[in-house]
């Protein structure tokens, strides 16, 4: 933040877990062991070099009206907290492992020692969903346990449908060579257990698996701002904005990244794009100045672990047009993914690798 802010105003983080959740690890810790506390980094660093008053509320968000935000519960600020400028970054929801279920660390990495010894007790196994949770679990378990029966379940013709079709040639094809059944163009009716049982599929076909993981899902985070802006809401629930990121009748309220309807696929890298053009017009609306910083990121692409030794990369436009770039890489990468770099990104100490 600017000097001449930062003497007049604070940056509040409210958010509900512990530790920040490296996402991109999930699929990979919940079926590998040994690494899993790894996902879970401390953030009480994540301002140590700011030069301004920041700080963070561990709580979520209940509500949000035209002057304050309320909250779950009590924090060292009360429960209501009034605004000036709001930014939306709460992101999407996916079905465990892609989320989390519980909000603190300890408990998270016990969640995954329970996936992992399902996992690891299962002779066969059955991914629910082709995109990159199902793929990249169903890929990583062959891998680690190439003598376990696999099988990945999708109703769409192709896996990684929101993507260029070449990519689901890519994945098909890993999948022969690892050993690994895909079922495309059905939906699966799930039992009311999830294993030992039988998986009944619209076509007629049924399949029976020690375990299986449902993948499939994803559920943006706008709860707390849909009653204060209900007409800014669209059908699947993300927020409608300018290219300036704000909300057209509430202009000192931004949304930025998976909450946003600019991006029609959701990834990390076209998020961050958002980030400076969040922060751009931020600075503009403290100094009373007309926000003039525009998104118009029309990219997208993903980095997508296939095993233990195969990684694809995908880059193409938002709505499909045009040629993809697709890229497959075959090298031994380290297990954790090199996560410990993403520690020092945020400044975390890795001898708080437990903590």
């Amino acid at each position: 933040m600017p000097q001449d802010l930062a003497a007049t105003h604070r940056i509040l983080l409210i958010e509900r877990n512990s530790h920040f959740s490296h996402l991109f690890t999930f699929p990979r810790f919940a079926i590998v062991p040994t690494h899993e506390h790894k996902a879970f980094i401390p953030m009480n660093r994540l301002f140590s070099e700011a030069k301004c008053n920041a700080q963070i509320i561990r709580a979520a968000v209940e509500t949000i009206t035209p002057s304050e935000i309320v909250l779950d519960r009590d924090t060292q600020f009360g429960r209501s907290i009034p605004w000036d400028i709001l930014v939306m970054a709460t992101g999407s929801k996916l079905a465990p492992p892609g989320n989390m279920p519980t909000e603190t660390k300890l408990d998270s990495v016990q969640y995954f020692k329970t996936v992992q010894d399902r996992v690891r007790s299962a002779k066969s196994v059955a991914l629910i969903g082709g995109g990159a949770v199902g793929v990249q679990m169903a890929t990583d378990i062959k891998s680690y346990y190439p003598d376990k029966e696999v099988h990945l379940i999708h109703s769409r013709d192709r896996l990684m449908s929101r993507f260029d079709r070449g990519l689901s040639d890519v994945v098909i094809q890993t999948c022969k060579d690892l050993g690994i059944i895909v079922h495309l163009g059905s939906r699966a009716n799930l039992p009311g257990t999830d294993g030992p049982c039988t998986i009944q599929l619209q076509c007629g076909e049924t399949i029976s698996v020690d375990f299986y993981l449902q993948c499939t899902g994803q559920i943006i985070n706008s709860a707390p701002i849909r009653q204060l802006a209900a007409d800014s809401i669209n059908a699947d629930g993300t927020i409608h904005v300018l290219p300036t990121l704000q909300l057209e009748k509430h202009p000192r309220i931004l949304a930025v990244g998976d909450v946003n309807d600019l991006l029609q696929i959701k990834a990390v890298g076209p998020a961050l794009g958002q980030v400076e053009v969040a922060q751009k017009n931020i600075i503009s609306l403290l100094r009373g100045e007309p926000p003039e910083a525009k998104f118009d990121g029309k990219a997208a692409g993903i980095h997508l672990t296939l095993g233990l030794k195969r990684a694809a990369f995908c880059r193409q436009t938002q709505d499909g047009s045009g040629e993809a770039s697709i890229r497959v890489v075959d090298e031994d990468g380290p297990e954790d993914m090199e996560i410990e770099g993403f520690w020092d990104r945020l400044g975390a100490d890795k001898k708080d690798f437990w903590a």
